[in-house]
């Protein structure tokens, strides 16, 4: 059993644990959505690119421990850079994680829209 936290004491920044940010998985996941070149989150190959949470899974966002890197999978907009938007990825998911090392992994383009010809 963890002791009580004084009233008006202060959470560490970005521990899980600090009121209205959620678990940390989650506000990964929520930062690389909000990217205009990320269409979705990906489970990867096998789905195994995911972080289990009380009651569901999180699938793209898998923190490692200290000695692990963080992994993400993705599925990026048609037309983005995808080594530019890697990197960009990368560096918030560290930001968010304090990770040192961020796996990037593409694993599918959403196409944009096109009308359909007339038959």
């Amino acid at each position: 059993m963890s002791t009580p936290r004084p009233p008006g004491a202060a959470f560490a920044a970005g521990t899980p644990e600090a009121p209205g940010l959620g678990p940390l998985p989650v506000r990964v996941a929520e930062a690389l959505l909000a990217h205009p070149a990320v269409a979705a989150l990906s489970g990867g190959p096998y789905g195994t690119v995911a972080s289990y949470l009380p009651g569901r899974r999180l699938t793209g966002v898998a923190l490692g421990g200290p000695d692990e890197p963080a992994r993400i999978a993705v599925v990026l907009r048609y037309g983005a850079p995808v080594e530019a938007t890697a990197a960009e990825l990368r560096r918030i998911v560290a930001a968010a994680s304090g990770a040192r090392r961020v796996d990037v992994l593409v694993t599918d383009l959403e196409m944009p829209e096109t009308p359909e010809m007339p038959p």
